[in-house]
């Protein structure tokens, strides 16, 4: 008979999130990830095979968390939702601690077909929120919206060459001055 699971596969896959983000994909252990959950590296590698398949169990886990974040978004087509929406999604990012450790992992997405699918459905996830939340004209939905996205992400990577206060205010601010321009006359508290 198996001995039971002290420790869920989310709380695994959370420290090793951790681990990933500290330690980037190239240098992360199972052993240091054992460590930080407080499993055997055998019981680890039963479960999850090998860093590979831990790592891209982590993405998947996080994909997941952005759909069923976008699943439980209140619906509404406006520039009021739009703004809600976004700033709710901009808050999610934190204050830039650690971000850095992100861009670690945008690299794996790069270069792994696995890892690169789940990033472009994150990425699908996000611009298709903001398109459904676009109003009707001026201008045509998916491009404004590609461009809304492309404005949060050139503002994290900004922020994080050149920090100037807490990493979702500024992206907040360039989003809300691009959207100004886009909807001029419209107010972005």
């Amino acid at each position: 008979m198996p001995r039971p699971k002290l420790h869920s596969d989310a709380a695994i896959l959370a420290a090793a999130q951790q681990v990933l983000l500290e330690k980037g994909p190239s240098s992360f252990t199972l052993t240091d990830v054992a460590r930080a959950v407080g499993i055997s590296r055998a019981a680890l590698i039963q479960r999850f095979t090998d860093r590979d398949t831990l790592h891209r169990a982590v993405m998947e886990a996080s994909t997941e968390e952005v759909r069923d974040y976008f699943a439980a978004v209140p619906e509404g087509r406006g520039l009021d939702a739009l703004w809600t929406m976004l700033c709710d999604l901009i808050a999610g990012v934190g204050t830039g601690e650690g971000f850095s450790g992100y861009l670690l992992l945008e690299w794996s997405d790069v270069n792994d077909p696995a890892l690169n699918a789940l990033a472009r459905e994150r990425n699908r996830l996000v611009r298709e929120a903001i398109a459904a939340r676009l109003p009707d004209g001026p201008h045509e939905r998916a491009p404004t919206a590609s461009l809304i996205q492309a404005i949060i992400q050139g503002a994290s990577m900004q922020w994080l060459i050149e920090p100037v206060g807490p990493m979702n205010g500024f992206v907040t601010d360039q989003t809300r001055r691009m959207l100004e321009v886009l909807y001029p006359g419209h107010h972005f508290p």
